[in-house]
């Protein structure tokens, strides 16, 4: 169905369109006013906010609001509460219009959790809870639960210092494409070429990172991707080698993920380096449903590799699992779950499927997919499960074409927590990116501003462009 908007407030164009797309699963939206289809119009005079909504021309609701915002104010104030009238009427309008009210409310951004501890830290919990409830919109099972991880992050974000970092390196490179990834990962090569072109630019990256390293005091390293053991023994040896020497006893994490990149060799050199925690992704345990998304694996080999990894003391082993991949339903999640915790996995990250409406992935699977109300008792039924065997929420992130416009969590045991995983989704510490894809980012607390430096993501350019990437992280870091 076409689906067009115009607002009197063309810069927040974009995110009106967002709030529309909590109610209404379209992919494209035409700017403007139309006669076909669902068209919404948003006008303001002063701080009154007004929409209506027409179906094929015909007027089929209407809402408005006063906004907060005084001409007054200062301008970034002033932008802020204008902004928030604008999406709350749209918001207004479409959950009268669908009869629906969406559990995050009217939020759409990336990191509730971080506006609830940044309300919370202003106003107080009971403040913050109640603008949750009355502005936003956000349910109060979605409340209690941003209030969790705000406590359980609480001690992890206190530790933090203006001499603190957090560094990353990416290896965007896998052995194969799962049917649902929008990463821009490349794929293994038969030689072996391109990897060894890329080790050597990361490495040399890597290197260079020592000098902004040691005017600082690194807490965590993370070595994600991609899958970092697509590569071979060798080419990993090599990554670790020299990362060690940015290595001072802080944590340290790599992202194993795929079972059929794992081995001894590599899990030997992974503890040699001295990293404690590490993943061992299942995404699921129903066989069918891994052949169907692509992964060449079967669930006996994740479970295989699961206690092979358990066999070298790491400290800490996370699983991902997603929730709404095609063909499952909530018996089939639950059976996952349950596996993967008798496992005895002490992080478990449950993720809702993303995927692009108008994808590939999504027309070849059209009907397979659960609704957005089954997605979202899975996740609650989780939620509850791992709440039942003491695991607690301490990280969670939000992604467009989310099944449902739920979230993806982190839940671990007591103790457990990767300070990484915190620092990076709640944006409270200076990251030092390294590699293909990465972005790093330097906070200026006096200013209230946060700076980045992004890498470029093609393996090619990367390979081509690394001393200008250096060049990057050193002008953001050292200011040279």
């Amino acid at each position: 169905m076409n689906v067009s908007l115009y607002t009197a407030l063309a810069e927040f164009w974009g995110d009106l369109c967002e709030e529309i797309r909590l109610f209404i699963p379209v992919r494209k939206i035409e700017n403007g006013i139309s006669e076909e289809g669902i068209s919404i119009h948003h006008e303001v005079s002063g701080n009154l906010h007004r929409s209506e909504i027409f179906l094929d021309g015909e007027k089929k609701g209407e809402f408005s609001i006063t906004g907060e915002e005084k001409e007054s104010d200062a301008p970034l104030i002033y932008k802020k509460f204008r902004k928030r009238a604008a999406k709350n009427c749209i918001f207004g309008l479409l959950s009268a219009y669908t009869g629906q009210t969406p559990p995050w409310g009217s939020l759409t951004g990336v990191r509730p959790s971080k506006l609830m501890r940044d309300n919370i830290r202003e106003k107080g919990e009971e403040a913050a809870e109640e603008l949750f409830k009355s502005e936003f919109h956000v349910s109060q099972h979605k409340i209690d639960f941003l209030k969790k991880i705000c406590a359980v992050q609480k001690p992890i974000i206190d530790s933090i210092t203006e001499e603190s970092l957090d560094i990353y390196i990416g290896i965007p490179i896998c052995v194969s494409k799962c049917a649902y990834c929008s990463f821009p990962s490349i794929l293994t090569t038969k030689d072996g070429g391109l990897e060894e072109k890329y080790v050597s630019s990361l490495v040399r990256q890597i290197e260079a990172a020592a000098e902004i390293a040691e005017k600082r005091k690194v807490r965590s390293i993370y070595i994600g991707g991609g899958t970092p053991t697509a590569l071979n023994a060798k080419q990993l040896a090599r990554v670790l080698k020299a990362a060690k020497y940015l290595h001072n006893g802080c944590e340290y994490t790599i992202e194993a993920g795929r079972p059929d990149t794992i081995d001894e060799e590599k899990l030997a050199l992974i503890r040699e380096a001295g990293a404690a925690r590490i993943s061992v992704n299942a995404q699921t345990t129903c066989d069918a449903t891994l052949q169907r998304i692509g992964r060449a694996h079967t669930a006996e080999d994740f479970f295989r590799k699961f206690e092979l990894a358990k066999s070298f003391g790491f400290s800490s082993i996370n699983c991902d699992l997603i929730v709404g991949l095609p063909g499952e339903d909530e018996a089939v999640f639950e059976k996952s779950l349950s596996e993967v915790m008798a496992l005895g996995a002490d992080n478990i990250t449950v993720h809702t499927l993303a995927i692009k409406r108008a994808s590939r992935f999504a027309e070849e699977n059209e009907g397979a997919f659960i609704s957005a109300e089954t997605a979202e008792g899975i996740i609650e039924s989780a939620r509850e499960k791992l709440f039942s065997k003491g695991f607690i929420p301490y990280y969670m992130y939000r992604q467009k074409y989310m099944a449902g416009n739920l979230e993806n969590a982190g839940y671990c045991l007591p103790g457990s927590e990767c300070i990484y995983n915190v620092d990076i989704m709640e944006e409270v510490a200076d990251i030092l990116a390294l590699g293909g894809g990465g972005i790093s980012k330097r906070i200026f607390r006096e200013e209230e501003k946060l700076v980045r430096a992004a890498s470029v993501k093609d393996v090619y350019s990367y390979i081509d462009r690394t001393d200008e990437m250096i060049g990057r992280n050193r002008e953001l870091f050292l200011g040279k």
